[in-house]
């Protein structure tokens, strides 16, 4: 265990000796928002692994295969197929035009302060909920350790807070490169020692058949774990900063597919992991599982590695989301609404706040929640429900009016929100898009005399 402590704290240092070198890298907002445009094709890659491959992949994955078996690679599969639909999709039009964040983009296509803020608020909270599910991981990492979770789970938040805080997207890109490879080696490592001790052996006697079922659950829960997570990819503001981030069109366009790509092992890797620890403690919470194995059958210096790449998974998806909710309420509420006349230096001091407050929020939203992926799925639904057809519909198709924009954003959100008070709505990620679409039709028809600089 001393091995293992010694390791995350020279890593956490690590961490926070990239983001003090970074300092000089962020002296403008747009520098801090994007790293002055200087992303090459690495370290974008990089960013995208590490945005999805934290504990949604890695520790949700684990458990989602003691549960389900190989079916538990849905969610994982989701992830990777939202960025080739966002590179298809989205990734020329963002670059080309200069977006920095989704609300962006919908201040210039509707020419409505209030349909950008409204989007602002609604990525603010989703993104969120994001950080939060990687809290909670990091608890559990934490508790597994045997130390206090909450403590554990403060120390993680804060370097984030500090690196982030200080380099802004340098610092994001450069740690998520740095973690990018520590997840990858220490995986691979525990698959090795896995396979060297009989593991898969070990699968296929003790687990029931249905745990090599493709699709061991109801058409509705592969519904939930690969649908939101895929359209997601369409309306992600960390992929949009990114994206703003990169030093050229051909890096906007291949990073996200290379990276989805270079997914594919860490979805399937982690699941495995989840069948061999089912295998081996079948009493053990499937919640924890990944953490059972690493700390009960891996070698020392392994297991510190591999918990090195989880908290790694944890921090690589926390910090481009606290980025982001910085990016939305900084510069698209404060100061392209509220204050456009705002100089550097008050836009700074308010980053800082802003970012110290969600990294409050953030923990009170993880200890209120039980499930990582039920929290993850519900966030992308919410967002999927309140922004997908806004922002679809403002580019492919012309008549679309701010009116009908809003109106999509607020029955999407009601259809979500119907949901969670316990009214059953079958397939939620599906059905929530067809109010949405036709209140976005419906209203931005009956707005068209209005507003025929929409058109």
């Amino acid at each position: 265990m001393a091995v293992i402590i010694v390791i995350l704290v020279i890593y956490m240092a690590g961490m926070l000796a990239i983001g003090f070198a970074g300092k000089k890298k962020s002296a403008t907002m747009t520098e801090f928002l994007t790293a002055g445009k200087s992303g090459g094709m690495f370290v974008m890659v990089c960013t995208y692994i590490g945005a999805h491959v934290g504990n949604g992949i890695v520790v949700g994955g684990a458990q989602y295969g003691a549960e389900y078996g190989i079916g538990g690679m849905w969610y994982g599969l989701g992830a990777c197929l939202s960025y080739v639909l966002f590179a298809l999709v989205m990734s020329r039009l963002l670059y080309t035009r200069g977006y920095i964040t989704i609300p962006d983009l919908i201040r210039d296509r509707y020419k409505s302060k209030f349909a950008s803020v409204l989007m602002a608020v609604l990525n603010i909270c989703a993104t969120l909920g994001i950080m939060a599910a990687q809290i909670m991981a990091g608890c559990a990492l934490f508790e597994a350790l045997g130390l206090n979770p909450t403590l554990g789970g403060i120390v993680m938040a804060v370097v984030v807070f500090i690196y982030c805080s200080i380099s802004g997207m340098w610092g994001v890109m450069i740690t998520d490169s740095v973690q990018t490879l520590v997840i990858f080696f220490s995986t691979v490592f525990c698959i090795v020692i896995v396979a060297m001790q009989g593991g898969f052996d070990a699968i296929s006697a003790a687990l029931p058949a249905s745990a090599f079922d493709p699709v061991p659950f109801s058409g509705e829960r592969l519904v939930m774990m690969l649908v939101p997570s895929a359209l997601n990819g369409l309306i992600s503001g960390a992929a949009y900063q990114r994206t703003a981030s990169c030093k050229d069109e051909k890096v906007a366009f291949w990073s996200p597919i290379i990276a989805a790509a270079a997914l594919i092992p860490f979805v399937i890797m982690p699941v495995v992991i989840g069948m061999y620890g089912k295998a081996l403690f079948p009493d053990a919470p499937t919640a924890s599982i990944l953490f059972t194995v690493v700390l009960q059958d891996m070698p020392p210096i392994v297991a510190g590695l591999m918990i090195a790449a989880v908290l790694s998974a944890v921090m690589s998806t926390m910090d481009i989301g606290l980025l982001n909710v910085t990016a939305n309420a900084v510069n698209d509420i404060y100061f392209k609404t509220l204050n456009p006349k705002a100089d550097e230096k008050k836009l700074g001091r308010l980053s800082a706040i802003v970012t110290l407050v969600s990294g409050v929020i953030a923990p009170i939203l993880a200890i209120s929640s039980s499930s990582i992926l039920s929290l993850l799925s519900s966030t992308y639904s919410i967002m999927n429900a309140g922004a997908l057809v806004m922002v679809l519909g403002g580019i492919f198709w012309k008549k679309g009016t701010k009116e009908g924009a809003i109106a999509s954003a607020l029955c999407g959100m009601a259809m979500i929100i119907l949901n969670k008070c316990g009214v059953q709505i079958p397939y939620i990620a599906f059905t929530s898009l067809i109010p949405a679409l036709i209140a976005y039709i419906v209203v931005s028809l009956a707005a068209q005399p209005k507003n025929a600089e929409a058109k």
